[in-house]
């Protein structure tokens, strides 16, 4: 990420003043000369554009389509990265942004041959039997030929296009530096972390960048669905990849976006759907790694109803804790329990203790009233989890952007999937998994792993509480063990460090029934209620008493 620490920013963004120059231009040109204005960069216009521009008559969301399309690979990027940021776009934007479409010319064959030889550092025909000189698709960032290696298996050949990292780079600097600008005379904007948003979207370039990161993402998420024997995931021929080229294995099949001939295919779609929505499901919820850029062209309907899986550039992660809290979301919206909801909100945006709690409780309550009543089935999950998240916005709750991948993906999964079968129910199908997940929060074992975390938290506070004590006694010991107070209000002093005190002692005493009840529990001795030893969970319940007791 250095290279986007200011300095850097503003040194690259100097040395591209022709880059900056072309970027406010069309920006001026689409109808946001009073934007390019207010950020006080007007001096890199040419005059005739500070007239208005012809198309300001357009839709807010066209005019910024068509700016970012003729900006090029960054910005058509940038672009998509928004479509999937309701939160911080309004609607209607949101709805262009997803019409955004690498429009690049193909590169000549040459290039591409003189790439992948210098990367695998042999001529091609050592490495493959056939290459086609046409490309089946290219993009912005790569180019994807059709290729036989000489075993006879056919294979995709992705290749990265020499030179766009360092594009991309000088265009991600210039948008930093741009973002500080925003943050200075937008201060309306400040809320949304200009900033903090370019810097992640670096990092999502960073990692399209390169296809080892893709090609890991593959094993992974391949291994962690190695149980589901109807879901194909292409192979990796490592031997013929880098960070520059990737060689993987060819899926035949229908793509999900071809929806006629998805439609007159003779296979079991009720199938297809549900397995759709198992596998996405259990990654999130089970494993925390899954597809982050779900969509109908990524997915194939293979032979024998099976279901496959390409391009692993764009993966989520969800941490353990984000994972509970996702399961708990949706649980409460199976039982409609909108406080829990608005909580759960709460606490994953780091929300500031000052909002209005009730009001934004109220507000969803309200934007998703509608749907009161319905049954799970009608409901598109992902679009009532946008819904509250818009909410959630104006409170300034900031929802990390792998959530949005997920909400994103459960508005796809479920559209297709009522495409497929018209009575799709994705949240029933996932429902045991989310229960099992709410169960396990409460479970037993992961009470006792709780309490040894919370155990050696305290064992490590005690540690170091002598030998600071120690420090302070030798510090007062020096004056008489007499010192000044200064505030006014020693009294609630005092009051402080009797409860102070209390706390040491109670934190004291539930280190130690922890820790005995923990032994207790993996001793496995004496009397017991279920397969759990009665003295060691009495021993849990009681240091757990002692923790969560109101300090007074």
């Amino acid at each position: 990420m250095g290279v986007l620490r200011r300095g850097i920013q503003i040194t690259r963004a100097v040395k591209s003043a022709g880059r900056l120059r072309q970027i406010v231009t069309v920006l001026s040109k689409h109808g946001f000369g009073d934007v390019v204005g207010r950020l006080r960069l007007g001096g890199y216009l040419p005059r005739n554009l500070f007239r208005k521009a012809d198309d300001e008559h357009k839709n807010i969301g066209v005019r910024m389509r068509e700016a970012f399309e003729e900006l090029g690979p960054t910005f058509v990027k940038l672009g998509q990265v928004l479509s999937m940021r309701p939160d911080l776009v309004p609607e209607s934007v949101v709805e262009e942004l997803v019409k955004l479409q690498d429009h690049v010319q193909a590169l000549p064959y040459q290039v591409i041959q003189d790439t992948v030889e210098a990367e695998l550092g042999k001529p091609i025909t050592t490495s493959f039997a056939y290459f086609s000189k046409e490309p089946l698709a290219a993009a912005s960032i790569g180019q994807v030929h059709l290729a036989r290696l000489h075993s006879g298996e056919e294979v995709v050949v992705k290749v990265i296009r020499p030179g766009i990292r360092k594009v991309i780079e000088t265009d991600v600097a210039l948008l930093s530096f741009m973002a500080e600008m925003f943050e200075r005379y937008f201060p309306e904007l400040r809320v949304l972390n200009p900033k903090i948003f370019v810097e992640e979207f670096f990092k999502t370039l960073q990692y399209e960048l390169d296809f080892k990161i893709e090609a890991n993402n593959i094993a992974k998420i391949t291994k962690n669905l190695e149980e589901f024997k109807d879901v194909v995931i292409p192979k990796v021929y490592k031997e013929y990849s880098t960070h520059q080229v990737l060689v993987l294995e060819k899926l035949v099949g229908i793509p999900l976006n071809d929806k006629e001939a998805v439609m007159h295919a003779s296979v079991d779609r009720k199938k297809i759907a549900a397995l759709g929505a198992r596998i996405f499901l259990y990654s999130v919820l089970k494993h925390g790694l899954f597809h982050g850029d779900l969509h109908g062209g990524n997915l194939f309907i293979l032979p024998g109803d099976k279901l496959g899986i390409i391009d692993f550039g764009i993966v989520g992660r969800l941490s353990e804790k984000s994972r509970n809290q996702l399961a708990v979301m949706v649980f409460a919206l199976i039982q409609e329990d909108y406080e829990t909801l608005c909580y759960t909100y709460a606490e994953l945006g780091s929300a500031d203790t000052s909002i209005d709690f009730d009001s934004f409780q109220r507000e969803v309550r309200n934007v998703l009233s509608p749907y009161l009543g319905l049954s799970i089935n009608e409901v598109n999950t992902g679009r009532v989890l946008i819904e509250a998240t818009k909410v959630a916005a104006k409170y300034n709750i900031r929802v990390p952007g792998d959530w949005m991948l997920v909400f994103r993906a459960i508005v796809t999964m479920e559209g297709m999937g009522r495409l497929l079968d018209p009575g799709f129910d994705m949240i029933a199908m996932g429902e045991t998994l989310i229960y099992d997940l709410v169960k396990i929060q409460s479970s037993p074992a992961r009470l006792t792993k709780e309490a040894f975390t919370i155990g050696k938290d305290i064992v490590a506070l005690l540690e170091i509480m002598p030998r600071n004590l120690r420090w302070a006694f030798k510090k007062l010991a020096r004056n008489d063990y007499a010192f000044e107070v200064k505030s006014p209000d020693t009294a609630k002093v005092a009051v402080q460090i009797d409860r102070g005190s209390r706390r040491i002692s109670r934190s004291i005493a539930a280190a130690g029934l922890l820790t005995a009840g923990a032994i207790s529990i993996q001793a496995d001795k004496g009397y017991h209620w279920d397969e759990y030893s009665a003295l060691g969970v009495i021993l849990l319940a009681l240091g757990l008493f002692f923790v969560l007791r109101p300090g007074k």
